[in-house]
């Protein structure tokens, strides 16, 4: 096993760097190597970490790089079970400086929160503030590498002692065996999760909402956050301590119900991890010959959907798929929006266009193999001169939809729960949608 821990110059592996590291590598039950040293991170050390740690950056400019104490970090870990506190932030950010040197580094992981809470089940709180006051482990420096390595590898010794081979090794058993679960998140909280449509809230140490999502397969989905290595993803991860999941029946009453759910209780990670509102869309411009220019923005209920021939989530994307269809109908470019030149476009003296730009292609011809080359992509109208119902459940609570957007929900008296003031398009809503209405034109209920 090698304890390990790491002081940094932020809070996520994208835009910070580690500051000190510090590892304890044991085998048999005996230390046989240490290693520590701080790391000059290329960049300033925040006043705030400064405060934390004590660290400056006077301290560590003359201090290596990662990759100069790399291989020598990577000889220490080496085939061991890496061992941390709130493991996944460690491990994400070494996992990410080692990766900037082309070292793989994928270990078996073992978090000291989640031991502490499987082998000390009656205690509350397991932050390592808390276990040191607890179990009066003796420490020089808190929010230092080594010392606080040093505690969690105390912890390690005292809670074997106190266990007994048997529920150490039991408690970290089962852990490897689910190491890509929250540190405060009991397996249990898993283990009647079915792979059902349905929806599930993510709840921090008081039961507060943290997160709402949705999906077909429940369980699936709730373990791909927590196998996340995106910094939000972790970060969300680190405050789950609970779970509480909704069965819907259906994909449609599951989207339906993680929309009414995130405007009541509005958790703050659907906030962080917002939903893409705007969009590149290929919008078609009026003229004799049909041709798309790309605009960005958002969709609301005025928007003209009959103009979208395609919907994107980057213009470079969007670009991308008109340079494809350019080419395989044989459009022209100029029309596409891929050209500006003022006569024929370059592909007509190539062979590859037929003269759309110039006139010489008949426009009927033309705008037809338009229509076929975007049919697949092209938003469909909405079929009603308004706003319908849309059942909910089997209790008579409706939801509102219009343009393929969530307005709002009416419960079984008729009376209006939750608006939505600012109605947004999204594409996998419009998508359930659009199938639902499809294929159940006699369940909606007209206003």
């Amino acid at each position: 096993m090698v304890y390990v821990d790491i002081e940094t110059t932020g809070g996520s592996y994208r835009n910070s760097r580690v500051l000190e590291v510090a590892a304890i590598r044991v085998e048999g039950g005996q230390i046989v190597r240490e290693f520590h040293s701080l790391i000059n991170p290329d960049t300033h050390v925040p006043s705030f970490i400064t405060q934390i740690t004590g660290i400056t950056s006077e301290d560590v400019v003359d201090a290596p790089r990662f990759e100069d104490i790399a291989d020598e970090l990577r000889e220490v870990m080496d085939g061991a079970i890496f061992i941390a506190h709130n493991v996944r932030f460690d491990y994400s950010f070494l996992k990410a400086e080692f990766a900037q040197t082309d070292i793989h580094f994928n270990p078996k992981l073992l978090c000291t929160v989640r031991l502490s809470r499987a082998l000390y089940p009656g205690q509350t709180g397991h932050s390592l503030e808390k276990l040191i006051a607890r179990h009066n482990i003796p420490v020089k420096a808190r929010h230092r590498a080594m010392d606080d390595t040093r505690a969690i590898h105390y912890f390690a010794q005292l809670a074997y002692d106190e266990h007994g081979e048997e529920a150490f090794a039991e408690a970290i058993s089962k852990q490897l065996k689910t190491q890509y679960l929250p540190a405060h998140l009991d397996f249990s909280e898993l283990e009647d999760i079915g792979n059902v449509p349905g929806v599930y809230i993510f709840k921090d140490e008081v039961n507060r909402p943290i997160y709402v999502g949705k999906s077909i397969t429940l369980k699936k989905r709730v373990v791909s956050h927590f196998q996340s290595m995106a910094p939000k993803e972790v970060k969300m991860s680190q405050q789950v301590h609970y779970i509480e999941t909704i069965p819907t029946g259906s994909e449609l009453a599951a989207l339906l119900l993680e929309s009414k759910l995130v405007k009541e209780l509005q958790p703050l990670f659907n906030r962080m991890l917002r939903r893409q509102t705007s969009y590149a869309m290929l919008i078609k411009q009026p003229g004799e010959y049909a041709q798309v220019s790309v605009v960005s923005g958002a969709i609301d209920t005025e928007t003209d959907l009959s103009t979208i021939y395609g919907i994107y989530p980057t213009r470079m994307k969007a670009k991308q798929r008109l340079v494809e269809l350019t080419r395989t109908f044989d459009l022209c470019p100029k029309l596409m929006g891929l050209e500006k030149a003022k006569t024929a476009c370059f592909s007509y003296a190539l062979g590859k266009c037929k003269g759309a730009c110039i006139g010489k292609e008949p426009a009927e011809t033309y705008n037809r193999r338009f229509e076929q080359a975007l049919e697949h992509s092209r938003i469909a109208e909405w079929p009603y001169d308004h706003a319908v119902y849309i059942p909910v459940n089997d209790n008579g609570d409706r939801v509102v939809i219009q343009n393929w957007m969530i307005q709002g929900y009416i419960d079984r008296y008729g009376e209006d729960v939750t608006t939505s003031s600012e109605p947004s398009f999204d594409v996998d809503e419009y998508k359930i949608l659009k199938r639902f209405v499809r294929e159940n034109s006699d369940r909606i209920m007209f206003i």
